[in-house]
């Protein structure tokens, strides 16, 4: 599907600012027999809404194609960074909402439970996962959390105010994958207890352009969020930001606070300052980010086929999504690395989309590798801790900030 006009406010006044050429679904990894099957692939360009500042994709892929058609294989639980994470998100929300008992807390696109359980252990709270995802849905059912299997929308939301809404819904990375941000933001709004609030976690586009995180963009992720924009969306469906915390976490994010009564904070406004700032709503600013990108491509290239041209061996680490729109926009196959590794059981003996690269444990890292290229370099810092003991020298994309 092709956008014609702004997800947010609806103008036809679009610019195209990034353009990463044609990938395949990105969070799709592949089965052995599925490679010998044609691979779809779609352009990934990114638009601008000339009114409001809204970014968000050209073509989007239907949502049963993104999340339906083959097994979904990342699990929360499997990270011990998200699992942190989670935990202390459910924390500040407890603190925030005075959660307890009786109280409903719904996670949307809730994965295999991972922050609900946060939620059910610390404050004792009924909780409901609504995941799209049947066998991740199934994981979470078995991991004690009850779950509605399918999309968050008008029958999901009436479903929770049967049971008296809920005083907390969450989302995280998962607002930015959603098609119909007005209707489902309806859903939202029916859904909540009238002192609830909606808190969402999504890559912010200020930092995807400031740390040049263009692999942060991939098919599934929909929007890529600025608050200016948002501000505006909210404020035309009866809804306001009360808080806004910027975080490391997924190479650059914000959590969001939204309620339906209005906010006595200034967070919004010091967050569009400083968007205003670094021109995220100018269309100069996507021209230089292109110049960078294309250069990033060129250097990275040059150093991996220096490697091999040397007789290095290089392998990939951590089939994460972000690495799929690095290694297909640069080019990166089976002549320049030898595997992908990873520690999640659901992505272990699959491929890499586009690239085709054999995903290994992480205990099978060929012992004549001699470099490593590290693909979720937002936990850069915990892999190259986590696999020392191989001597292997490390190669980890865009440094700057680690979670």
């Amino acid at each position: 599907m092709i956008s014609t006009s702004c997800r947010l406010c609806a103008s036809s006044k679009l610019r195209l600012i990034i353009d990463l050429n044609y990938h395949p679904l990105g969070d799709t990894f592949l089965p052995k027999e599925a490679l010998n099957e044609s691979e779809t692939r779609y352009p990934l360009r990114v638009l601008q809404c000339e009114d409001c500042g809204h970014a968000f994709l050209q073509y989007v892929v239907p949502e049963g194609e993104r999340y339906q058609k083959v097994d979904y294989s990342y699990t929360a639980g499997n990270s011990p960074v998200s699992v942190k994470h989670f935990g202390e998100m459910a924390a500040e929300i407890i603190a925030d909402q005075k959660l307890g008992a009786g109280d409903l807390v719904v996670d949307i696109g809730g994965n295999d439970g991972t922050l609900l359980k946060a939620f059910k252990d610390q404050s004792g709270c009924n909780v409901l996962n609504v995941e799209p995802a049947g066998n991740i849905a199934k994981i979470s059912q078995e991991n004690g959390i009850e779950t509605l299997h399918g999309f968050f929308d008008a029958k999901a939301a009436a479903n929770i105010k049967g049971m008296g809404g809920a005083k907390a819904i969450t989302g995280t990375n998962v607002f930015n994958h959603i098609n119909d941000l007005p209707a489902f933001m309806k859903d939202v709004k029916d859904a909540l207890t009238p002192d609830g609030v909606f808190v969402f976690e999504a890559p912010s586009l200020y930092e995807l352009v400031k740390r040049l995180a263009f692999d942060t963009i991939y098919l599934e992720h929909v929007s890529f969020f600025g608050i200016k924009p948002l501000v505006k969306f909210f404020s035309t469906l009866g809804l306001h930001v009360h808080r806004i915390e910027a975080s490391d976490y997924m190479g650059g994010s914000f959590r969001v606070y939204v309620k339906t009564t209005p906010a006595a904070s200034t967070a919004a406004q010091d967050f569009i300052a400083l968007e205003e700032a670094a021109g995220l709503y100018e269309a100069k600013t996507y021209e230089e980010f292109m110049t960078k990108v294309r250069k990033f491509r060129s250097d990275l290239m040059s150093q991996l086929y220096e490697i091999k041209a040397k007789g290095g061996k290089i392998v990939g680490i951590g089939a994460a999504t972000k690495g799929n729109t690095l290694l297909n926009y640069c080019g990166i196959d089976n002549g320049l690395l030898e595997c992908v590794t990873d520690s999640s059981p659901l992505k272990i003996g699959k491929y890499t989309p586009g690239s085709h690269l054999p995903i290994i444990p992480d205990a099978d890292i060929p012992k004549d590798a001699t470099h490593a290229l590290i693909l979720p370099w937002n936990i850069g810092n915990f892999l190259k801790d986590k696999l020392k003991h191989l001597n292997l020298e490390f190669i980890v994309p865009h440094m700057d900030g680690q979670a």
